[in-house]
């Protein structure tokens, strides 16, 4: 495509631009009358919107080059609406020009109403943009002032980022509600979950453990009960009640989900998409794909990130 690229660019940095009907950050309104409005995207989930074509093609060019000068992170996202009336499940990604920051979201919203459509939607947004640059802490809180202007709207989300190397890297995660985050290490073929679930059942299985230690299936039926009843949400999240944690060391896949894909999906059948399929965006398709198998009925949710060796030449930057 650009044979004056050193061919690696072309390959990371797969750049398109076509005909934009919406703006990048806030996909849910069209634009206003204006020019041309071209939207130019990078399979490293860099987009923003141009006046003109040419105005994109620059843009493009401008920023395979710099971009190359900094990790990179190929992320994968599939939603499918299940049997609701409407797609509650919103992913959030912001990359900037030069690619030197990254932030990612998933939210499900709270009901089957407009309402939760656009809480979900707002609330990975602004968390994307706000975690790529002050982290997964301070994305989700930005959320949370987000969802403040709008009445009866609500939440859950998982946010991440990369931390920087002086941090130790690894990935920076939050959470309220029942989105899961998980990392998945190829080398060992394991699948970790990196979040537990803020719900009423998981309550349950941790304060009654002891009680039950000798019927653990009865536990767990007590518990599955009450696994659809949130105890945190976006829109009462305070820093002392989200969850949050942290890893060290190399950092491999990210997995992000929605509940509507890991309850009906046992986790063998996550870790067997895992391992099968190499590229993200097949991964988060067919795990979609296999709510429907295992019966699920709600929105469901994947966003799969795949990280990419950075350059030797490459600044230590997040």
């Amino acid at each position: 495509m650009h044979p004056h690229l050193p061919p690696v660019l072309d390959t990371i940095h797969r750049t398109s631009t076509y005909a934009a009907g919406h703006h990048p950050v806030w996909p849910y309104a069209p634009l206003p009358p204006g020019p041309c409005w071209t939207h130019v995207t990078c399979r490293c989930g860099w987009a923003e919107i141009a006046e003109s074509h040419r105005d994109a093609r620059a843009l493009a060019r401008h920023h395979r080059r710099y971009a190359a000068d900094h990790p990179t992170y190929l992320p994968g996202t599939a939603l499918r609406i299940g049997g609701r009336t409407h797609q509650a499940d919103a992913t959030g990604t912001h990359v900037p020009l030069v690619g030197a920051r990254h932030g990612w979201a998933l939210a499900d919203g709270i009901g089957d109403s407009p309402l939760a459509v656009h809480a979900a939607g707002s609330a990975a947004d602004t968390a994307a943009y706000v975690a790529a640059d002050r982290g997964a802490v301070a994305g989700l809180l930005a959320a949370t002032g987000t969802l403040a202007a709008i009445h009866d709207g609500d939440t859950v989300m998982v946010v991440a980022a990369p931390r920087p190397r002086e941090h130790g890297g690894g990935w920076d995660i939050a959470w309220v509600g029942d989105c899961r985050a998980y990392e998945y290490d190829p080398d060992s073929g394991v699948l970790t979950p990196l979040t537990v679930d803020h719900t009423e059942g998981q309550h349950l299985r941790d304060s009654l453990a002891e009680h039950y230690c000798d019927r653990p299936q009865d536990l767990e039926e007590l518990a599955a009960r009450r696994d659809n009843v949130v105890t945190s949400s976006v829109a009462t999240a305070e820093h002392d009640s989200l969850g949050h944690v942290t890893t060290n060391g190399p950092r491999h896949r990210l997995v992000l989900t929605s509940d509507g894909v890991h309850k009906p999906v046992p986790h063998a059948s996550l870790v067997r998409a895992c391992r099968t399929f190499s590229g993200p965006a097949a991964c988060a398709n067919r795990l979609t794909l296999a709510t429907r198998y295992f019966g699920g009925t709600d929105n469901a949710a994947v966003m799969v990130i795949d990280p990419v060796p950075a350059p030797v030449s490459a600044e230590p930057v997040p």
